[in-house]
This record gives C-alpha cells, sequence and structure tokens, in this order.
C-alpha cells in the first residue's frame, strides 16, 4: 500500500500545471509538441464555422497577417509575456503595436484588430476562451473584417507555454491602398494607409469597409440559435468588463448592424433556464461599459453566477432599432460533464470512485469570488483542471487507499472501491 502521507499539490495557472510534494520538491508535467500547421488549419476552420453560424462572413487567409501574428507569437514566448504590445529592448520586437507589426510585415492599412491568448491546449480551447470573453468576441464577430493571419508557437523547451495570436484586417481596404493615390476631384479620406499621403476617394473608401457588412445578417447574436457546448463559465479578460466578479456566466451577446440600422437600443434583455426561471445579470452597453469599449448597436447580459453543465438556456431580447421594436428569442445549450461525474455543493462531502474510471467534479461557486486554488491529492492520482471550478480525476493504482482532496476550504472525501 502506498502511504497516505504521499499527496501532490496542483496549481492552476491557465492551462499549464505543476505538481509538488509537500517539502516543494517540483514536478512538471509537460503537455504534447503542438503541430502548428494543424492548429492554424483548424482554427480557421473553427473561426469560420462560427462566423457563418452567426451570420456573419468568413474569414480568407492573409499571408501578411499571418507573418506579423507569428513574429508576435514568437516574441510572447520569447519574453514569457503576454498581450499586445512589444518592447524594442526586448527579444524578438517586430512592432510595438498590432498596427506597427502590420505594417511591417507589408500590411498597406493600419486598421488592425488582434485576439491573443496564451499557454492553452489548443486552438478549440484557445478560441473558445476568447469568444467567452466579450471584448474579444466582438473582434472575431466585426462586421466589416473579413481576412486573418495566425499565429502559433510553442515554447521547445517548455511545451506548456504557448502563444496564438490571431490578426483581422479588410481585405478591400488594403486593396485600395496597393492602388494609385487618389487625385481626383470630390472629397477623399488619406493618414489611412502605411504611406500616411495616400488619398482613397471618400466613396471608394466608404465601400470597403460597407461591403461585408452587407453581406452579414442584420443582427448577430452569439451563442447563436441552438448553438450547443457553450461554456457555462466566464471568469475574466483584459481590461476586465466585470471587475467585481471573479466567476460569473458565460455573457450573451446582440450586435445591430450598422449597415442596416442608424441606431439601436435594448428595452429589455432576459435568461431563462429550462423550467422558465429567470437568471439574473448585467446588461453592459456603450452607456454603462467601463471600459468604453462597446460600440453604440452592441450589447451584453452577463449573467451574475455561472450557467449549469448541460442546460438549454433561453434568451428574449426586445429593442427598439430606428424607431421600430422587435424581438429577438433563441436558445443555445451549455457544455456537458462527462459520466460518470459529481456535483459538489456543500464545502465537506463524500463520494464514491473505482480505479482506472474518469471522473468530473464540478465545485458549484458559493459565491462570486469563488474558485479553486492548490489542490491537495494522492501522488497516484492524476488531475487536471477543466475550469477553475471543475476538475476531471482519475486513479490508476489498485493499491490507492480512501484519501481526502483538498482546496481551500474545500474538502471531499474520497472512497475508493475496488469492487
Amino acid at each position: 500500500m502506498r502511504s497516505l502521507l504521499l499527496f501532490f499539490l496542483i496549481t492552476l495557472q491557465s492551462d499549464a500545471f505543476w505538481f509538488s510534494k509537500p517539502e516543494h520538491k517540483v514536478i512538471e508535467v509537460k503537455a504534447p509538441p503542438l503541430d502548428i500547421s494543424y492548429e492554424k488549419t483548424m482554427a480557421l476552420e473553427y473561426l469560420n464555422t462560427l462566423r457563418q453560424k452567426a451570420g456573419m462572413t468568413p474569414y480568407v487567409p492573409s499571408a501578411i497577417l499571418e507573418k506579423a501574428a507569428d513574429a508576435h507569437a514568437r516574441y510572447l514566448i520569447a519574453n514569457h509575456a503576454k498581450g499586445h504590445y512589444e518592447s524594442p529592448s526586448h527579444k524578438g520586437f517586430s512592432g510595438k503595436t498590432p498596427t506597427d507589426r502590420a505594417l511591417a510585415a507589408g500590411y498597406s492599412v493600419g486598421m488592425i484588430t488582434e485576439n491573443v491568448s496564451v499557454n492553452v491546449f489548443d486552438y478549440k480551447a484557445s478560441i473558445d476562451g476568447l469568444f467567452s470573453a466579450i471584448y474579444h468576441r466582438f473582434g472575431f464577430l466585426d462586421f466589416q473584417s473579413d481576412e486573418i493571419g495566425i499565429g502559433i508557437t510553442q515554447n521547445p523547451k517548455d511545451t506548456n507555454q504557448n502563444a496564438y495570436v490571431y490578426d483581422t484586417g479588410i481585405y478591400e481596404l488594403n486593396k485600395l491602398c496597393n492602388t494609385k493615390s487618389y487625385n481626383g476631384e470630390g472629397k477623399y479620406v488619406y493618414k489611412v494607409c502605411k504611406d500616411p499621403s495616400h488619398r482613397i476617394a471618400k466613396s471608394a473608401f466608404h465601400e470597403a469597409l460597407q461591403i461585408r457588412k452587407s453581406l452579414s445578417k442584420k443582427i448577430v447574436v452569439y451563442p447563436y440559435d441552438n448553438q450547443k457546448d457553450i461554456p457555462p463559465a466566464f471568469y475574466t479578460e483584459s481590461p476586465d468588463p466585470l471587475p467585481d466578479y471573479d466567476v460569473s456566466g458565460f455573457p450573451i451577446s446582440i450586435q445591430f448592424n450598422d449597415y442596416y440600422f442608424k441606431h439601436a437600443r435594448i428595452k429589455s434583455f432576459q435568461l431563462f433556464d429550462d423550467k422558465g426561471k429567470k437568471i439574473t445579470g448585467r446588461i453592459v452597453t456603450s452607456a454603462n461599459d467601463l471600459n468604453a469599449l462597446f460600440t453604440e448597436n452592441q450589447f451584453a447580459l452577463f449573467p451574475l453566477k455561472r450557467l449549469g453543465y448541460n442546460q438549454r438556456y433561453k434568451v428574449v431580447v426586445t429593442y427598439r432599432a430606428d424607431g421600430k421594436n422587435g424581438t429577438m428569442i433563441w436558445h443555445f445549450q451549455t457544455r456537458k460533464l462527462k459520466k460518470p461525474f459529481f456535483v459538489i455543493h456543500k464545502r465537506e462531502t463524500r463520494i464514491t470512485i473505482r480505479p482506472h474510471t474518469t471522473y468530473q467534479l464540478y465545485f458549484v461557486p458559493e459565491n462570486e469570488h469563488d474558485l479553486l486554488a492548490d489542490l491537495i491529492f494522492p501522488a497516484d492520482a492524476t488531475v487536471k483542471f477543466l475550469d477553475q471550478n471543475t476538475i476531471q480525476l482519475r486513479l490508476d493504482s489498485d493499491n490507492t487507499n480512501d484519501f481526502q482532496l483538498k482546496s481551500g476550504k474545500r474538502k471531499v472525501t474520497i472512497k475508493v472501491t475496488k469492487n
């Protein structure tokens, strides 16, 4: 029998996991090497699936934007950094801002949107995480962007470190910046292209910005109607739209396409569970967005408690757009926990498990700050975080005795049955 005094400590940091004995000798569990080409291909495919099902046009790949995104991904790994800004004094510098890096890579227009995630499991975890973060979601659900470069880098010496960078631009506008500068009569715009003196006829500039909008739905919601596998929780993003909550529910959003609407406002924004119970939430608009990043036609509802697993929800929005009233009703389904699983409500509880079986344990948050911290468990148990309230547990030894799994004030007494 193994001694019950031998325990490991697991700490959640992004998707990298560190294990240590009580004397703090660290044993690091390495993530598998990424197939970068495969990850890029699947990331583009997954993004386009989400955009098209939401009612927007797909991205086309841009080699120039990919060059810029790759450069920033390498910079992030080389400097153990995160975010969108680079320092000239740091290794691998290719431009201070996303615009600087795109122009340096050969793009001709400075209207660039960038999304970044670091230390995630794979392309799907990266994109799902960014879609759960409302500002980053709106970056992917931009009506006028239509081309993208995806950069992915993994640290070969520490495979737990990776960076996913997504740079998006506007194909038609970039093309206008590569044509002869406008010298005709009438209004024009400038200080748009890499060459700030380059002129574009105002009508052509307007058309370049509107063409993709005209091909998208009038109203785009997310999750889209009948979407499945939605993560139940939102934790944080930078900047943070909900700084007084460490854990809340996956935000629901609605955008009014300004190609069709000049002005829209929300009259009511409601979420209901499958039993018809209204979910308490906070509505965010351009009027109360703490970071002033919402446009006048973007709206979001943040459920103030994380949503349940494997639940169907109904969204009802009433609005007034350009003087006309309207109602939108749609549904979505949250992610399923794989059986067998346990939903743990109490600080102290007991469960029974068997060796060689994978279990999922969801610790229902007691409040808006309740996250799993360090976990203590036997050395022959395998534990993986699925999110900051949910873990996966497996015993691969037939010799493990009953034990306790601890996290902060939480304690689960686990009986191990051999039958």
